[in-house]
């Protein structure tokens, strides 16, 4: 199978986990008279989790390769071999566990930005 890729960031070895939620926000007015009425649905939002360990000689800069990406707040193309290309931002990156000096467990979040690069709002999700 081919690398899970953000940027020209490239996984050697795929995450173990790999998931995305898809949420679209309830819409309500409130009217004159008090009353609340729904309005529809915002805009879809794919939040895309994932975790694994980066092994080897190169696992604290490889962590630390990633780490850079999410330090310039910028939008990218994640790529999945099997489920495609999203437009995200690297909003959370975590080091899991006890680590050591050849074995990095992460974890990851990105949001789907739309296509003026915005995150939706999606105050009530939760995880």
């Amino acid at each position: 199978m081919d690398k899970l890729k953000f940027e020209n960031f490239t996984w050697l070895q795929n995450p173990e986990v790999f998931q995305v939620d898809a949420v679209m926000e309830p819409l309500y007015r409130i009217e004159n008279d008090g009353s609340i009425t729904y309005k529809g649905l915002g805009p879809l939002c794919r939040v895309i989790r994932g975790k694994g360990a980066f092994q080897g000689k190169y696992a604290v800069q490889t962590f630390n390769a990633l780490s850079v990406y999410m330090a310039t707040k910028r939008l990218g193309k994640l790529i999945h071999p099997i489920w495609g290309t999203f437009q995200v931002y690297l909003i959370q990156l975590k080091m899991e566990q006890e680590c050591r000096e050849d074995y990095i467990a992460y974890s990851f979040e990105f949001r789907e930005a739309d296509e003026s690069g915005v995150i939706p709002s999606l105050p009530e999700y939760r995880r």
